[in-house]
């Protein structure tokens, strides 16, 4: 491993954590009960899978193991908002509610709620990383449990391209999860990609959609500073509460949607204690006005 990593700028490096002595325990129950990975076992199963995307894809989420943490089932919508209504069987002729994870990395995220109890069929993840999927098959052992075309890839936000694979959900999804999503982009980026999301949403009338995720954010708006540490697949425009608001807003009232969205409901909060990664808390001993955003948005159409 370090002869390949040692290819990579210095602040890849940094960010990659060789070894880790446990695994945190709600992916380790993952891993025991869904997976049937013995936990002695599990260190060496994760780090070894780890260090196979890293060496390709040296994302500070994949180096510093935050993909281990498993955000959404600690957001403050997740037990009473997501995972109640994937777990609710539908009545006759209701239909079902559809979760999508964007950009999932391993996909670890959709195997917490199919572990929790959401009926699997509605479960769908995406990424522009084919290999990253793959790994997360051999990660959590469920090529027989979790379907393999409900991972959508190339899922690019960005792009109009009839190969982005996105397309097949549109105007399906009812439940949203962007974490680690939006902070990657410019502010000109994140609107297209807000406007990528609307589409997504399923457009039954006064019944209200939920996108939810957290970010790196600033007290102040702003973009990242020119020296962030991890500027290529790191953060690039850091939003506060205000202008998230204020950027929903716009691109709700814009002509595509202005007379689509019949009512906008953008909840924001920082994160504290164990809602934080440590990355953004040692960050913040350097950078006062970093924070952890955590959103929740609903989104209702006419």
């Amino acid at each position: 491993m370090a002869d390949t990593a040692a290819s990579f700028p210095v602040h890849y490096r940094e960010r990659y954590q060789e070894k880790i002595d446990t695994i945190p325990q709600a992916i380790s129950d993952i891993l025991s009960t869904y997976s049937h990975i013995p936990k002695e076992e599990q260190v060496a199963h994760v780090l070894r899978l780890r260090d196979r995307a890293w060496k390709r894809f040296p994302y500070p989420c994949l180096g510093d193991l935050c993909f281990l943490e498993l955000r959404p089932s600690i957001h403050p919508a997740y037990k009473d908002h997501v995972l109640a209504p994937l777990k609710k069987p539908s009545a006759d002729g209701e239909p079902e509610p559809l979760f999508l994870d964007m950009s999932s990395c391993f996909g670890q995220d959709v195997r917490k709620l199919a572990h929790d109890g959401a009926l699997v069929h509605r479960l769908w993840a995406s990424d522009i990383e084919s290999e990253l999927i793959d790994i997360g098959f051999q990660m959590f052992n469920d090529a027989d449990k979790m379907p393999r075309d409900h991972f959508l890839c190339p899922g690019n936000l960005l792009t109009n391209s009839p190969d982005d694979q996105l397309k097949v959900l549109d105007g399906k999804v009812t439940i949203l999860h962007a974490s680690s999503v939006f902070h990657l982009f410019s502010l000109e980026e994140q609107r297209k990609i807000a406007h990528r999301c609307l589409r997504l949403l399923r457009k039954s009338p006064d019944i209200p959609t939920l996108i939810i995720g957290c970010q790196v954010g600033n007290k102040t708006a702003r973009y990242a500073p020119s020296d962030d540490s991890a500027q290529l697949y790191g953060h690039r425009y850091r939003h506060s509460e205000q202008s998230w608001r204020e950027m929903w807003t716009g691109v709700c009232g814009s002509a595509e949607w202005k007379d689509k969205v019949k009512v906008l409901d953008v909840k924001t909060t920082e994160g504290e204690g164990e809602t934080r990664p440590l990355t953004i808390i040692e960050a913040s001993k350097k950078e006062k006005e970093i924070t952890w955003l955590m959103f929740e948005i609903r989104i209702t159409f006419a």
